[in-house]
């Protein structure tokens, strides 16, 4: 990206709320449009086929990226699942303090999806998406999946959810739902999430026999990420076996809501969103797990939405660089309803040429706890920590592994995306607060969330 794309970038998002004619507008039915969405949680872009990953880790996401648009430079808009997944049901960004107490309280999709009468039901399996954070509010029935069980018998033990039981949970409520007027439903998957330990027939599907000790338990990744416990480069890849067999597993479950889908005829009404919060790092920059840090690997998700027939002919891939904040407009100008102040671009406009080059913005914290941000253009990436020295700049054309700065030889580059993100701050609501039930943090601390 050049310094005049960037200041034009800045320029346009001082202008966000400029509309574009909606979907609606343009001619296309509403009154019988359903959205589903569903988050795979810790998912990273690359492990997925259709993003080139080189196993069969995603049949049936794959399958339903090439019958949908895939969105090749989607990131989310923080390292881990609370400011992520707040984000991107709020369209606002994070705030400079991402903490373990942020609480949703604005405009969601689901209180938008609510106000204007669609029936509503969520289903997390995640310990940070449930009412006691403020995800519950728009939802008619919100469903939390927790193993209290694991939690009580051994401390910091954790056991996944019966992701079965909240898919066989989700279709029930659909088949029930479809013939009552129009639906969303949003289903927040742990898988491929930490502990790594996929059932039975996807444990050992990757794993070319391994004789190491090293397991997927929160506790060993811990361990790796402090310095306690050497991981050789062949533990590495095991623990990278078990992640996406995690993944395989969650694909399948997947691919399960998909037929179900097909099965009700719901496809040509219905627009399926299938994203993740965040990725997942094995050390390719010294970290293992997410939060810390906003390279690549932690923040580049896989995003594919199915746009019915009726949104028109709509590319299948999609290059430029596009945010999960954008969901919530995305479903506002589908279905005609006026944008609202500093809405990110729809990603219908985008497709349409209507909405610029794209960028993307991400907050978290660092291993300090300290501020950490990035702001991606299409061909440069800006890091901005806040200790003196630690602002970092990368070509990702030429470095997509981000092992090379380039700020020393770039200063007016820096200088420009350095006010692209003073820009979007405007934006950021101020971060809220509130006391955490000890169960909650047991529950976080034994995910790996807490120290």
């Amino acid at each position: 990206m050049s310094v005049v794309g960037l200041a034009t970038l800045v320029a346009a998002l001082a202008l966000a709320p400029a509309a574009g004619r909606s979907a609606a507008r343009a001619g296309w039915r509403t009154d019988d449009l359903n959205i589903v969405f569903v988050i795979l949680d810790a998912a990273r872009a690359s492990d997925f086929g259709a993003y080139g990953a080189p196993r069969d880790t995603t049949p049936n996401i794959d399958a339903f990226a090439r019958e949908s648009t895939l969105f090749e430079r989607a990131y989310a808009q923080s390292a881990w699942t609370l400011p992520s997944s707040a984000s991107f049901m709020t369209g606002t960004y994070p705030p400079r303090r991402t903490t373990e107490r942020s609480h949703v309280s604005t405009t969601t999709i689901a209180t938008l999806l609510h106000d204007v009468g669609y029936a509503t039901a969520g289903f997390s399996e995640n310990p940070y998406v449930t009412g006691e954070f403020g995800f519950a509010q728009g939802f008619t029935s919100f469903r939390e999946y927790e193993p209290w069980e694991s939690y009580k018998r051994v401390e910091n033990s954790y056991t996944h959810p019966d992701t079965v039981r909240s898919i066989d949970d989700v279709v029930a409520w659909i088949k029930a739902s479809s013939g009552q007027g129009r639906f969303f439903a949003y289903l927040h998957l742990l898988r491929p999430h930490c502990p790594y330990d996929p059932p039975p027939p996807f444990s050992g599907r990757f794993d070319q026999g391994y004789s190491g000790k090293l397991d997927g338990s929160v506790e060993t990744l811990r361990k790796i990420n402090r310095g306690a416990l050497v991981a050789t480069d062949r533990d590495l890849t095991h623990l990278r076996d078990l992640y996406d067999e995690n993944l395989a597993f969650g694909d399948r479950e997947v691919g399960r809501l998909l037929a179900a889908l097909r099965s009700l005829e719901l496809d040509d009404r219905t627009i399926v969103i299938v994203a993740a919060d965040h990725g997942e790092a094995f050390r390719e920059h010294g970290r293992m797990l997410h939060t810390t840090t906003v390279y690549e690997e932690m923040v580049h998700v896989p995003l594919v939405v199915h746009f019915p027939r009726r949104f028109g002919d709509l590319p299948h891939r999609w290059s430029g660089v596009v945010e999960l904040r954008s969901l919530l407009p995305t479903i506002r100008d589908a279905l005609g309803l006026e944008p609202a102040a500093n809405d990110a671009p729809s990603l219908l406009r985008v497709m349409r040429g209507n909405a610029g080059e794209g960028f993307a913005l991400i907050r978290t914290i660092d291993a300090s706890k300290r501020p950490l941000a990035a702001v991606v253009g299409e061909r440069y990436k800006l890091i901005q920590g806040s200790r003196i020295g630690s602002t970092f700049l990368y070509d990702l054309d030429s470095d997509p592994g981000e092992k090379h700065d380039v700020s020393g030889s770039n200063r007016p580059l820096v200088l420009h995306m350095r006010a692209l993100l003073r820009t979007a701050e405007a934006s950021v609501p101020s971060g809220g607060g509130r006391q955490l039930r000890p169960e909650t943090e047991q529950k976080l601390r034994a995910l790996g969330y807490a120290d």
